[in-house]
């Protein structure tokens, strides 16, 4: 296994993608991997030798029991490759760095053996419809809006920061503290990003998790409402038939309809991104938006643009492409309602800055090198940011226009001391916790504090959109005036809620699940303030309480119970601490714990009342108990949503073939 900076490297990863996607992964350790397939041609070199040269003069070949050893070996050998080239390996067993050929054989016939009884016997309605409303955000009642809508919007512009963490959206001295640097003498968020902090201050303002540490799956939770699955990169995309949900583009399409059922919505969407890079550009075109522009335009529009970082030129360049199709759809004889989105790429690490930039204006913000970079990054897109805003004044649609500003993910830079820099492979929680605002001037600002995922972008927009339709109901708050059954209709079809409505009644807190960069290294649980993540890679469990330890130092499944003197003193050693459970091997096993799985069905009531009890200290017990559920309902989750992805291609290829 080789080991950098921490994070395991899987060789795997770097075919799954194109060569031009992935190189800069693995091409700082080309050498290792040559040494590695050497070591395998000269493993080969000696099986042959034994083979050819040492049998033959102590065994006789043409015996029938050699030849059936020599048969059954080569068989092995024939369906090992088989599986590995058609990808039908397990994840737990995939990883070239460490995978002998043979090592894992018997693994993997037992875990597709295993599939195949999980697949016929245990996918009954009753688990899946479990599953579904035990991860499903909580209802909301309608006619208990939490914040006030004074008049209707028209338009939306969703814009999408790369990397900007919750911390640093408003800056504040938690970020200096969790990096263990300082901050320059006046550095503060007014200083750092002055538009970002006005806005924040002025908007439905949050912070939310992200559902994968990997943009591109992070892209299809944020435009589709619905979960990416757990795998390395764009995996999604194979399904090219569409999702199992209605992206954002194409619902406002066959929602906002004409009287002549003409669609009253044009959309598009802008980065100067390349769209080479993991099949982005079919992944945009599989949102259904009208229009796709990216780093190819710019080039056709200007020539040659040198890059800033590592996937195109310089954000700003796309803001021509911006106005132009603005003013273009604002011209035409009757104007539609427009949806644009702007994916902003120059906070992505390694934070290059525009040379102009770093000779005149580069700051010092903190004393951190690396960190100094990021925060120079963040201060160049709080002027984009609001570049587009003032664009959109010139324009007089300012007003009619919902703004929604989130991130993709967050980013980890050696938080308290983990020595684990950036998102591969990494869980921890700076990884996902993102800034998330909704912004119209007349959409009184507020600070909600429950906790919300990127999932709620979709339900929350169409309920400002919906609430925005002319209505026979009369109030000075438009979200008042909203048809209740038309927007049920859109909250029941996705798992995310608006965040703008109040839940119809206390309970616990939502489980929510996010994905390790590059997507199959962790898949993570959370029901705050506990966590749980798997590590795909290692097949291993760890548990957090990230109220009492919001640093995740403390692996709480790592603990011994013959030695509670070196507990943390927030931990309750009076509670009997039951026998250690054992996670190796479970993830895989695809037999259905049928106890636990009652657990989670008889015991709702009862974690939902231990959830929101406050204890001053910490019950083992408690928490061994919900991992116990929590893993096995991550683990019905993952298969799940497989399912629904598979489902939705089959369901639209038999409509296409029926057509036909």
């Amino acid at each position: 296994m080789l080991t950098v900076t921490g994070r395991n490297i899987e060789w795997k990863i770097v075919f799954e993608v194109d060569f031009e996607a992935t190189y800069s992964l693995y091409t700082p350790h080309v050498s290792s991997f040559i040494s590695l397939l050497i070591s395998y041609f000269l493993l080969g070199c000696t099986i042959w030798s034994v083979t050819y040269r040492y049998i033959p003069n102590h065994i006789d070949l043409n015996t029938t029991y050699f030849q059936i050893i020599k048969f059954s070996i080569f068989s092995i050998v024939l369906t090992y490759m088989f599986l590995s080239i058609f990808d039908l390996i397990p994840p737990v067993y995939g990883n070239l760095s460490s995978n002998m050929a043979l090592t894992y054989f018997p693994e993997i016939i037992a875990y597709h053996w295993k599939a195949f009884i999980f697949m016929s016997f245990h996918t009954m309605e009753t688990v899946s419809n479990a599953v579904v409303q035990a991860v499903r955000a909580p209802s909301v009642n309608i006619s208990q809006p939490l914040v006030i809508l004074k008049k209707p919007v028209q338009h939306v512009c969703l814009i999408i920061l790369e990397s900007v963490r919750a911390d640093t959206v408003p800056l504040n001295q938690s970020f200096a503290k969790a990096v263990r640097a300082s901050f320059s003498s006046g550095t503060n968020a007014a200083k750092v990003t002055p538009f970002l902090n006005s806005l924040w201050e002025n908007s439905v303002r949050t912070t939310a998790w992200s559902t994968s540490s990997y943009t591109l799956k992070s892209l299809v939770s944020i435009f589709c409402g619905i979960y990416p699955l757990l795998g390395n990169f764009l995996k999604e995309i194979k399904y090219k038939d569409g999702f199992y949900e209605k992206c954002l583009p194409e619902l406002l399409h066959d929602t906002f309809r004409t009287k002549s059922n003409q669609s009253k919505f044009h959309s598009a969407i802008f980065t100067t991104a390349r769209g080479d890079f993991d099949h982005q550009q079919q992944l945009f075109q599989q949102f259904q938006f009208d229009k796709i522009y990216d780093a190819a335009d710019i080039y056709e529009k200007e020539g040659y643009v040198p890059d800033v970082g590592m996937f195109g030129p310089e954000d700003t360049h796309i803001l021509p492409l911006v106005w132009k199709w603005l003013d273009d759809s604002l011209a035409e004889a009757k104007p539609s309602r427009l949806f644009m989105s702007l994916l902003a790429t120059g906070t992505h690490e390694p934070f290059t800055v525009p040379d102009d930039y770093y000779s005149r204006e580069y700051q010092d913000f903190i004393d951190d090198i690396y960190v100094n970079s990021f925060l120079n990054a963040l201060h160049i897109s709080d002027r984009l940011v609001s570049d587009i805003i003032q664009g959109f004044k010139r324009r007089h649609i300012y007003d009619n226009t919902l703004f929604i500003i989130v991130s993709d993910h967050g980013y980890v830079f050696n938080d308290h001391g983990s020595q684990i820099r950036g998102l591969l492979s990494n869980p921890l929680e700076p990884a996902f916790s993102v800034p998330l605002m909704f912004h119209n001037p007349h959409l009184i600002a507020k600070s909600l504090t429950e906790q919300f995922s990127t999932m709620d972008i979709l339900p929350t927009i169409m309920d400002i959109l919906l609430s925005s339709t002319k209505s026979r109901k009369k109030s000075m708050n438009r979200l008042l005036s909203v048809s209740e059954t038309r927007l049920q209709s859109i909250f029941s079809r996705y798992e995310g809620r608006s965040i703008l409505r109040m839940p119809v009644e206390q309970q616990a807190e939502r489980l929510t699940f996010s994905l390790a960069n590059p997507g199959g290294a962790f898949a993570i649980a959370r029901q705050y303030p506990r966590k749980l993540s798997y590590d795909v890679t290692n097949d291993e469990v760890h548990l957090y309480h990230l109220g009492h330890d919001p640093t995740e130092s403390t692996d709480l499944l790592a603990l011994n119970g013959d030695d509670s003197d070196t507990y943390p003193p927030w931990i309750d050693i009076k509670s009997a601490l039951q026998p250690r459970r054992k996670w190796k091997g479970r993830w895989a096993r695809d037999i259905l714990d049928i106890d636990v799985f009652s657990q989670i069905l008889s015991n709702k009531k009862e974690m939902e009342s231990s959830s929101m009890s406050e204890k001053t200290k910490l019950d083992l017990n408690e928490m061994m108990n919900w991992a116990e559920q929590t893993f096995e309902l991550t683990r019905l989750w993952t298969r799940l949503i497989n399912k629904r992805y598979y489902d939705a291609m089959t369901i639209f290829r038999d409509k296409k073939t029926a057509e036909d």
